[in-house]
C-alpha cells in the first residue's frame, strides 16, 4: 500500500485545476496517476478539503477476553491441533460462530505459530 499523497502535492493539484489544467496535465506535472488526481479533486469538491479520510477499522474479532482465554486453554490442552481443529473446538466450547482465519489471526496475536498438518496417530 502506498503512503497518502503529501499535502503539498494535494494543494498543487487543486491549484493547477483552478488554473484550468486538465486532469492529464495535472497528473503529468505532479507525477501522480490520473486516478489520484481524480480522487483528490473529487474530495476537494465534496468536502472543501484535500485531507485524506481516516483509515477504516473493519470488524473487531470476537476472540477477545474470555474467549481468548478459552483458546489459550485449548492450545495448552491440544498442543498438536491444527488451526481448523482449534476453530472447531472453540465453536463447540463457546457457541461462537468463527472461522479458521479468525482463529489463526487470534493465535498469531497471542504469539503462537500455526501447525499445517494434523498429527499422525
Amino acid at each position: 500500500m502506498r503512503p497518502p499523497t503529501s499535502p503539498q502535492i494535494r494543494a498543487v493539484i487543486v491549484r493547477l485545476r483552478e488554473e484550468g489544467r486538465t486532469y492529464d496535465q495535472i497528473a503529468d506535472i505532479t507525477g501522480v496517476g490520473y486516478a489520484t488526481v481524480n480522487r483528490i479533486l473529487r474530495l476537494h469538491r465534496e468536502t472543501g478539503s484535500t485531507e485524506p479520510a481516516a483509515p477504516g477499522g473493519g470488524n473487531r474479532s470476537p476472540i477477545r477476553g474470555k474467549v481468548e482465554q478459552r483458546l489459550r486453554a485449548l492450545v495448552e490442552k491440544m498442543p498438536d491441533a491444527t488451526v481448523s481443529e482449534f476453530a472447531d473446538a472453540l465453536q463447540r466450547a463457546e457457541a461462537l460462530a468463527t472461522s479458521r482465519p479468525s482463529v489463526q489471526r487470534a493465535l498469531k496475536r497471542m504469539g503462537y505459530s500455526r501447525k499445517k498438518r494434523p498429527s499422525s496417530p
